[in-house]
C-alpha cells in the first residue's frame, strides 16, 4: 500500500476516533429499516441506556409517541435540522438534532447528530 493510498484510511479512522470521542454530543448511525447499528459514548449518556440497549432500539423508540417525526423528511432530502423530546427513564429530554444520509462501504446510512437543548 503506497502512502497515497493510505491516506484515506487515515482520514477514515480519524473521522471515526473523532466521532467516538466527541463529549455531550451523540453520534447515532441508523439503516433504512431504522435499526440504530453504531453510537458513540455521548449518544448513550445522552439518552440515559447502555450500548447494547441503544443498539437494540430503532429510530422513534426513544420518542414520547414511539414514533419518529423527521424520518419520513430525512429520506427525501441529504440534511435535516430539527428539535424533539426522547424519554429517558429520568424524564424527557429536549435535544436538538441534524440528520444526514451517508453511505457506508456502499450502503445507504443514515448519521444524526443530537445534543442537548439550550434553554433561552
Amino acid at each position: 500500500m503506497s502512502g497515497t493510498d493510505a491516506l484515506p484510511l487515515a482520514h477514515l479512522a480519524l473521522l471515526g476516533e473523532a466521532a467516538g470521542h466527541l463529549q455531550n454530543v451523540g453520534v447515532f448511525v441508523w439503516d433504512e429499516d431504522r435499526n440504530y447499528v453504531a453510537v458513540n459514548d455521548a449518544a448513550c449518556e445522552l439518552v440515559g441506556r447502555s450500548r447494547e440497549e441503544v443498539l437494540k432500539l430503532r429510530v422513534g423508540d426513544l420518542s414520547p409517541n414511539r414514533a419518529s417525526p423527521y424520518f419520513e423528511n430525512v429520506q427525501h432530502g441529504p440534511v435535516h435540522v430539527g428539535s424533539h423530546t426522547i424519554n429517558r427513564e429520568d424524564g424527557p429530554l429536549e435535544i436538538d438534532w441534524v440528520t444526514c444520509q451517508t453511505r457506508i462501504a456502499g450502503l445507504p446510512y443514515f448519521v444524526s447528530v443530537v445534543w442537548r437543548k439550550e434553554r433561552a
